[in-house]
């Protein structure tokens, strides 16, 4: 039988090299994202989009992510990997100039959202004693970075989230799987860096996480482009 895999954030980098990597290996995909141009352009690269649920609409919108997740269990059934890739990062600033609506803004994005996708999905895995949640974190989670306080304490809030989830789905053989990329050369930065991973090298290292046997459960990985200094 073909998994079922949701991935969030999927208009662009890792999240569009991700379906289309998945799609090769034969997986059911339902794809989601802010941007409908971009994700129309993911739709396009898919080889076979007509089985694709696809949906636009801004994370942070639940009741627009159950609708989304209703149509894509009835197209698909139950969802076997949720990938959390929908990230944000736009707030560039000392931490000392800092507002709380900015903190908050991607506090919302980056880690209310993913666990409300989580929750989301466990009612259908958690009686199956199956299912794998992948979350798209970052190695700001692991080496602080001037400048960028507001993402970086969203990021390592979902860290520390899972892995308290980790322990406590334990029992019910739910993987958790955090991911920490370093630099990747995505559009979620101002300039490209042709020394930094291409975002079809991480959704490679991903899709290896999710392709082990029942009872390995990777719980984390780290992957640097070999140009990166800062651990």
């Amino acid at each position: 039988m073909q998994k079922h895999m949701l991935i969030t954030g999927a208009s662009s980098g890792i999240g569009r090299a991700l379906a289309i990597l998945a799609e090769e290996h034969h997986v059911n995909l339902s794809l989601c994202g802010r941007n409908k141009n971009k994700l129309t352009q993911t739709l396009k690269e898919l080889k076979q989009s007509s089985n694709t649920v696809a949906d636009s609409f801004c994370i942070t919108e639940n009741s627009s992510f159950k609708r989304f997740l209703s149509k894509a269990n009835a197209k698909h059934g139950d969802v076997d990997v949720l990938v959390n890739c929908a990230g944000l990062n736009n707030v560039r600033k000392q931490a000392q100039d800092l507002n709380i609506e900015e903190i908050t803004s991607l506090m919302e994005v980056n880690f209310y959202a993913p666990i409300q996708c989580i929750n989301s999905v466990l009612p259908q895995m958690l009686p199956r004693k199956s299912g794998t949640v992948i979350n798209i974190l970052s190695t700001v989670c692991l080496y602080s970075n001037p400048g960028i306080a507001a993402y970086t304490a969203s990021k390592a809030a979902l860290d520390s989230y899972t892995k308290v989830m980790r322990k406590e789905l334990k029992d019910h053989e739910i993987k958790m799987l955090s991911v920490y990329p370093g630099g990747v050369d995505t559009q979620f930065r101002d300039e490209s860096r042709s020394d930094y991973l291409s975002a079809t090298e991480v959704a490679k290292a991903i899709f290896h996480q999710i392709n082990t046997d029942d009872k390995t459960h990777i719980h984390e990985l780290v992957i640097r482009p070999s140009c990166e200094e800062n651990f």
